[in-house]
């Protein structure tokens, strides 16, 4: 039977907990410990990291053309994520028959998709534990410090801080990342900003590549790490009407991700923990 997504959590945040080393998980142990050689090599653009069966061994290849830095969070999520794929049962079980869990992002691959998620799943939950992420997000005041706090923490990219930060409902907010050539991305949000404003379903984002462009200026004008101003939410939302109800006036933060864009996240008083 498949595992869950709340299952694979379970057993990342495990297996995270019992790894903490000064409140880092140490994926090198956990590598050894499952007899897993970590492969550093240069792959031009054909993969971040690859999780290999061969000869009744499992190998990760990681590839230093993309990820140059060994020590970086953009590599050590990678190695979360190609873990992920050896932990949870039926990815290890197709690879140990042969079969590849390569994909492609298109309307025809929803089972493979659905095997990058697992493994991103696992990932997230693994390198921020949720109870321990928890405890040590409730002492910080919400919003992008925060994350930027946790960041340094727990050693992950900020978007991948971001989300657990979202996805574990600490905060009533709503993320937008933006791609490097100011297109929009996704948006996901959390339970208490749902539950706050009544949105339910996807979000219908107005966004505006020349407003991302125009923060993104006064950042790199000021030297700034991020910018920051009050906002309403129907400057994001396009089915909320401005002056409504609805029309919360949150605090917007904008904040550069270098080659992979941006987000802007809006935090709003009430709901939080």
């Amino acid at each position: 039977m498949e595992q869950t997504f709340e299952e694979i959590a379970d057993l990342a945040e495990d297996m995270g907990n019992r790894n903490l080393y000064r409140g880092k998980v140490n994926l090198s142990k956990i590598a050894k410990k499952a007899g897993i050689e970590l492969i550093y090599g240069h792959y031009a653009n054909h993969f971040l990291g690859e999780l290999v069966h061969s000869s009744r061994r499992f190998y990760i290849h990681l590839n230093l053309d993309k990820i140059p830095d060994k020590k970086s969070a953009r590599m050590r999520f990678t190695i979360a994520h190609e873990l992920g794929h050896y932990f949870i049962d039926s990815h290890r079980t197709k690879l140990s028959k042969g079969i590849s869990l390569s994909y492609k992002v298109d309307s025809k691959s929803k089972l493979e998709s659905k095997i990058e998620r697992q493994a991103n799943h696992f990932a997230s939950h693994l390198l921020m534990p949720k109870k321990h992420f928890i405890r040590s997000a409730k002492k910080i005041e919400p919003g992008l410090d925060a994350i930027l706090k946790l960041r340094n923490k727990y050693d992950t990219s900020i978007e991948c801080t971001a989300l657990q930060y979202i996805n574990l409902n600490l905060t009533n907010s709503i993320m937008l990342k933006w791609r490097s050539d100011f297109s929009f991305h996704y948006s996901p949000y959390s339970k208490f900003f749902s539950n706050f404003t009544g949105i339910r379903e996807k979000v219908l984002v107005k966004f505006n590549p020349e407003y991302i462009k125009d923060k993104v200026r006064i950042i790199d004008e000021s030297r700034a790490d991020y910018f920051e101003a009050a906002t309403p939410l129907s400057r994001w939302v396009a089915t909320v009407m401005p002056g409504s109800a609805n029309d919360l006036i949150g605090l917007e933060q904008t904040i550069k991700l270098g080659d992979y864009g941006g987000i802007t996240l809006l935090t709003f008083q009430g709901g939080e923990v």
